[in-house]
């Protein structure tokens, strides 16, 4: 979980917020990109494809939130901040397996 500007789809502003790299070391070590995992409070309501971040704690979260997996983007290590906590085993294969029924 780190910190990043989090653009917004019509790509024209952005929200500072957590976010999940999604992607393997590979990618960053071969194109210094990072795929990123929206991670919001979800307040305007959960969907379906939404996985619940189970020990909120842990991920350095104020609040509980959900990985939104519908919404990825690909970042630069220049827009990846600082390191705010890390997901449970439990949280990562959830999220790895919602990812995998997009990606694959």
């Amino acid at each position: 979980m780190v910190a990043v500007n989090y653009p917004f789809i019509e790509g024209h502003e952005s929200k500072h917020r957590p976010g999940l790299i999604a992607s393997t070391e590979r990618l960053h070590a071969t194109h210094g990109l990072y795929v990123v995992a929206m991670v919001t409070t979800a307040r305007a309501g959960v969907r379906k494809d939404d996985v619940q971040i189970g020990d909120w704690r842990k991920a350095g979260l104020p609040n509980p939130c959900v990985v939104r997996a519908a919404r990825l983007v690909t970042m630069n290590e220049a827009m990846i901040g600082r390191r705010v906590g890390t997901l449970t085993s439990k949280d990562r294969n959830a999220v790895a397996a919602m990812l995998k029924a997009y990606l694959h």
